[in-house]
């Protein structure tokens, strides 16, 4: 979007602007057409975000741990779902010694047989009161080998349907603090993946201003060393006859070396810098990048109150707070009943036969039942309960007021960021009407060096004031991109188009 200087006479710098995009344009087009031609991608600053946040390393590497947190999530829910299983045993075979005990005393005696089994279950964890169910069928299989006289032997044994239950009474429900925290995480990783992506765009905003800077820092610097070369031709004739001094002749000479020595810089870090910005897109072939100039952020205000209650909802810092909270009092929990009395209740219907035939071991069923109450208790543990209680308490409190302070931080931060991003939107004003100053500046002292009315060294000093006019009015420029990500960072809201980031 275009954005609209409030000085009249900013046409200046709009036309210096242009003339260095334009050598920009044509510089990158003539070295593509040179014989080491490379590819060249023409890109705003939107378009440099967008490809960051689709195809560079470190978004991808973000969205592959997004995806796993993703099956994190589903096998911790899948956990309150029934769970089928199947065994069986196949060909189980036993040839041994073995001492029995019969009706004529203890001996050992030969044992040749095979076992066979099969069965299914199904288990389902009850999570409001931490116990768990099953329902089972079973088939078993005995063949007792011929030896010594006996005859070989097969019989069955059916459990056609069996149902239980296990019930701790006493103890802690880790079931229903493994669904909050694993709702928590889950929601952590969401937006964490969304903050990673807003961090991805902050670090391309970074990587094309470091670019896009230095290359019209170049172009500057090129400019200003053919007119300095320039400058110095001349002078050598006018001092040829008389007209400036010899050091005046050697104090533009030596500008004029010092200015190839800049452009040699700039060259080599533009290359520099394009190789870092091409492996931050992923870009694995030799590009060259030609730039559409940067605009300002589009204006728009941020109430304090707003900005601190999206970051509240939308960050994952909130989320890590809570996570810390639950665990701590869990732990609290865990201290107070698992080193008290333990009641665990257990218990078990089913149908079941014996037979040698198999068909005859599923009918005239017998049914069986089981119940057990088991009780533990604590005798003397010599303090070490309580202490271990108060340990938990201890660091309860501990990170409920870890958390305060965070929260504290954490609602500075956001306070002081918008702040700021006032404040750099005032300083990028402040910057355009310097370089405008300092373009006007630097075009009358060329005219006057002409003419004889200034020295070389006052040429020099409007010539650094107009380079630092720029550095700065673009640097403010950098600032204010900056803010306006580390906002959408911060708080996970687009104050531009005042919608919600996800």
């Amino acid at each position: 979007m275009n954005y609209n200087f409030n000085c009249e006479n900013l046409e200046n710098i709009s036309n210096h602007m242009n003339k260095l995009i334009n050598l920009t344009t044509i510089i990158i087009l003539a070295f593509s057409m040179s014989g080491n031609a490379q590819k060249v991608i023409s890109a705003s600053i939107y378009d440099i975000i967008k490809t960051a946040q689709t195809d560079s390393p470190d978004y991808l590497l973000s969205k592959m741990d997004q995806v796993n947190a993703e099956w994190v999530y589903t096998a911790s829910k899948a956990i309150f779902k029934p769970q089928i299983g199947l065994s069986a045993t196949v060909a189980n075979i036993n040839r041994s010694v073995s001492q029995v005990t019969l009706l004529g005393g203890t001996q050992f005696v030969n044992n040749s047989y095979m076992t066979n089994a099969v069965g299914i279950q199904l288990d389902q964890v009850v999570s409001a009161t931490g116990g768990s169910v099953f329902l089972s069928s079973n088939l078993q299989r005995i063949d007792q080998f011929a030896q010594d006289g006996i005859d070989a032997t097969s019989s069955f044994l059916s459990s056609p349907i069996r149902i239980g239950f296990v019930q701790p009474l006493l103890r802690l429900n880790p079931y229903k603090w493994d669904k909050k925290e694993a709702k928590i995480n889950y929601e952590t990783s969401r937006k964490v993946f969304v903050e990673d992506k807003e961090k991805v765009a902050f670090d391309a905003v970074n990587n094309f201003f470091d670019l896009y800077t230095t290359k019209l820092s170049l172009i500057e610097a090129r400019n200003n060393r053919d007119y300095l070369d320039s400058i110095a031709i001349n002078s050598k004739g006018r001092f040829e006859v008389g007209r400036i001094s010899e050091t005046d002749l050697l104090q533009i000479q030596l500008s004029a070396k010092n200015a190839d020595g800049t452009v040699a810089r700039l060259e080599l870090g533009v290359q520099n810098k394009t190789e870092l910005l091409r492996d931050f897109l992923g870009i694995t072939n030799e590009v060259d990048f030609e730039f559409s100039p940067p605009q300002p952020i589009t204006v728009y205000s941020i109430d304090k109150n707003k900005a601190l209650e999206f970051a509240k909802k939308n960050r994952s810092q909130t989320e890590q707070f809570r996570l810390a909270l639950l665990r701590a009092e869990k732990d609290v929990e865990f201290a107070q009943k698992e080193n008290g009395p333990n009641l665990l209740l257990a218990g078990s219907f089913g149908l079941t036969k014996d037979s040698p035939t198999f068909g005859n071991a599923y009918s005239n069923l017998l049914d069986q039942e089981g119940v057990r109450l088991q009780i533990d208790i604590p005798i003397a543990d010599f303090g070490r309960a309580k202490a271990q209680r108060e340990i938990a308490k201890s660091n309860l409190e501990r990170t409920r007021l870890q958390i305060r302070q965070n929260e504290v931080t954490f609602e500075r931060e956001i306070m002081v960021n918008v702040e700021q991003f006032e404040l750099k939107r005032s300083q990028l004003k402040l910057a355009e009407e310097a370089l405008e100053i300092a373009l006007r500046r630097l075009d009358i002292a060329k005219k006057r060096f002409q003419i004889g009315k200034i020295d070389v060294t006052n040429l020099n000093i409007a010539i650094q004031e107009e380079q630092g006019a720029r550095q700065q009015y673009f640097n403010s420029l950098w600032d204010l991109w900056r803010a306006h990500y580390t906002l959408r960072n911060l708080t996970l809201f687009d104050f531009e188009t005042n919608t919600p980031l996800d």
